[in-house]
């Protein structure tokens, strides 16, 4: 069965040339983009063995032999440090950041109002934000704690023992192996 084609053209004739010129371009577009699928999951997966390597395999070898950092031959550096990381997920954030502002630390909390408002600035915009509903002005706010200060802030945190909710904060504790190439 053939396929019907729908011509839109402002020519009153389109060639069959012209016609197999588009159906080759579409195929190499399609072609491509497949490609580009295939080598971005490809990516994923070697970023994912890359950190099963660093974060599970050789720290735990370390650990098995009793060693927290070990030069090679070649002089290649190892060492196991710990790691801090921490994500707010869309569904837990109003109850995060409740938390974090509850216990003082809403200063993470980095909100805009067509405007940014950092670090410190929490209070500021949430003042801000009331004025503008007050007044009837319509706007729009994002509020967001930025990934590197949650993965400080737990650091922080972790070292002082002091408790967190880590299931509000997606927090993520464990060791790494930083490898500093020999001359």
């Amino acid at each position: 069965m053939k396929k019907k084609v729908i011509l839109e053209s402002n020519k009153e004739t389109v060639t069959d040339k012209e016609l197999t010129d588009v159906a080759n371009l579409v195929a190499t577009i399609q072609e491509t983009q497949k490609s580009l699928e295939l080598k971005e999951e490809a990516v994923k997966s070697t970023k994912d063995f890359l950190r099963k390597l660093t974060e599970e395999d050789l720290p735990n070898k370390l650990t098995e032999i009793g060693l927290s950092s070990i030069e090679t031959k070649n002089g290649d550096k190892v060492a196991v440090k710990p790691f801090y990381r921490g994500h707010i997920s869309k569904e837990k954030q109003v109850a995060a950041f409740k938390w974090l502002r509850d216990n003082k630390h809403g200063d993470l909390i980095k909100n805009e109002v067509k405007a940014s408002f950092g670090k410190g600035e929490d209070a500021l915009a949430i003042q801000t934000k009331e004025f503008l509903n007050n007044k009837g002005h319509s706007f729009t706010d994002r509020e967001a704690v930025h990934p590197q200060s949650l993965s400080a802030f737990i650091r922080e945190q972790t070292e002082k023992g002091k408790a967190l909710p880590h299931d509000l904060l997606g927090v993520h504790i464990g060791q790494i192996a930083k490898i500093k190439r020999g001359e």
